[in-house]
């Protein structure tokens, strides 16, 4: 990031290409919705390097990335819940962060799979994203930030501005409502 400051453009390539898919998945995991996810990727690597000549070391680099990352989610979510739903029933719809099941060849079912197994799978997919989308905010960062992209408690508290202990206290709050949730019959 230093050298990205001092205006290299091969240094800050390189820090895209190491954290644009953690970052991606960070923004999916929270929206759940593939376009807006690249929009905000795209905008937090913009913001990081218009403020790389300001930058100082005081923490990890991923840290600083996904503090920027958070703070643009917490202003684009509050934007977003002052504006009424419009939903375009022609968009394609995402499994995943990287658009995995999109095409019409991925969503037949392969040699070993049949129709059950991948309405099974789906249906998962879906009773899980509901039950991290009923999560308070507050527990829902914690756990995308721990559980998703795996980081460590330590890591997650320096991103939100909390102390370990919260971290560990609202992950164990989340795992137990998510389990709860996803016990009752569908």
């Amino acid at each position: 990031m230093l050298a990205a400051g001092r205006g290299d453009g091969e240094a800050f390539a390189a820090l895209y290409d190491r954290w644009s898919g953690p970052l991606l998945r960070f923004f999916w995991h929270l929206c759940y919705d593939r376009d807006g996810a690249e929009d905000l990727m795209q905008e937090t690597f913009l913001r990081i390097w218009r403020a790389a000549p300001r930058y100082e070391v005081r923490a990890r680099f991923s840290t600083y990335l996904f503090q920027v990352g958070k703070n643009l989610w917490l202003n684009e979510r509050a934007k977003v819940l002052r504006r009424p739903l419009r939903i375009s029933l022609d968009a394609p719809r995402d499994c995943g962060p990287e658009g995995e099941g999109t095409s019409l060849a991925e969503r037949l079912p392969g040699p070993g799979a049949g129709p059950a197994d991948e309405a099974s799978r789906c249906e998962q997919g879906r009773r899980l994203r509901a039950a991290v989308d009923g999560l308070s905010e507050k527990l829902r960062e914690v756990f995308v930030l721990a559980g998703f992209e795996e980081m460590p408690y330590q890591q997650v508290g320096e991103v939100l501005g909390i102390p370990e202990g919260t971290v560990k206290s609202r992950m164990w709050a989340a795992v137990r409502r998510l389990r709860a949730k996803l016990e009752e019959p569908s």
